[in-house]
């Protein structure tokens, strides 16, 4: 069989989700044919759905080294990658699949964009996790720091209570009142904490709704178009001047279509004044 003909069969077999038997259709396929990236991102499909996301990422890498513009490449690599918990890696390539989507005006630019969102989700989310291990980090050890001198002046006190002749001198209650001046001064520690980052245990995230489709930024200005979809001014205007269609639905746009939209951008505003800290980085 020609490698067209085993790339046939192994979409029959897809279509049946016999994803092994597609699997080794396209496999065979590309024994012959090792220069048609189609076949590669084909059989990254079926391994996808295996969970097969190595072998997944190095077939969308074969695609992409063959032809750059692959854009179903892009994509699935993302998407192996996310599975794999690797999200900043998976973002790059999903910007790019995203890009690509639009350029190409494919009907999967819609999927592209969520899995940009995710992959910008589970990056966040990694850094959200080693911030506040890190905070925790210092916490801990400014608490070590404090109990370590507590204990050291009980020693110290001990040694004096054994070679004391001054009967009349409360050891005791010396060293209750140490240890209880360390309990203070951890508590107030971690008062200090709190109140420098009151949200620090709070899952800090920007709604979907907030964030631009194009940029996959937190909006500033947005507009919303005649069907509802809801755009930065700066990024939708830019995507114009290109292309007069709607980069999701490829539905012709005119910038007179455009309206602000004033709900949104107020709460935009609203979310930003609150988060301004770390909003602008997410």
């Amino acid at each position: 069989m020609s490698a067209e003909e085993l790339r046939l069969a192994g979409n029959t077999s897809f279509k049946n989700g016999d994803w092994l038997s597609a699997d080794k259709k396209y496999s065979q396929a590309i024994a012959i044919d090792s220069r048609n990236y189609v076949l590669f991102t084909n059989r990254a499909l079926v391994r996808l759905k295996l969970e097969r996301y190595d072998d997944v990422i190095n077939d969308c890498m074969s695609a992409i080294n063959i032809n750059h513009d692959a854009m179903k490449g892009h994509y699935m690599a993302a998407q192996a990658l996310l599975a794999l918990s690797r999200p900043s890696e998976a973002l790059g390539f999903a910007l790019t699949a995203y890009q690509l989507a639009i350029q190409q005006q494919s009907k999967s630019a819609t999927d592209v964009a969520n899995v940009v969102l995710e992959a910008k989700k589970q990056r966040w989310k990694k850094l959200e996790h080693n911030r506040i291990d890190k905070d925790d980090s210092l916490l801990n050890q400014m608490k070590t720091l404090i109990k370590s001198d507590s204990e050291r002046r009980i020693v110290d006190l001990r040694e004096q209570q054994w070679d004391s002749t001054d009967h009349e001198r409360d050891f005791e209650a010396e060293i209750a009142v140490i240890r209880d001046d360390a309990r203070v001064q951890i508590e107030e520690l971690a008062n200090v904490f709190a109140r420098a980052d009151p949200q620090r245990y709070r899952p800090r995230e920007v709604p979907d709704y907030l964030m631009d489709s194009i940029s996959f930024s937190i909006m500033t200005d947005p507009v919303v178009t005649k069907k509802g979809h809801s755009y930065d001014r700066t990024t939708i205007m830019d995507h114009l001047r290109r292309s007069a269609t709607d980069p999701l639905t490829r539905e012709p746009l005119r910038v007179e279509d455009l309206r602000t939209n004033l709900a949104l951008k107020q709460a935009c505003t609203q979310f930003l004044e609150e988060n301004a800290g770390w909003a602008v980085d997410y």
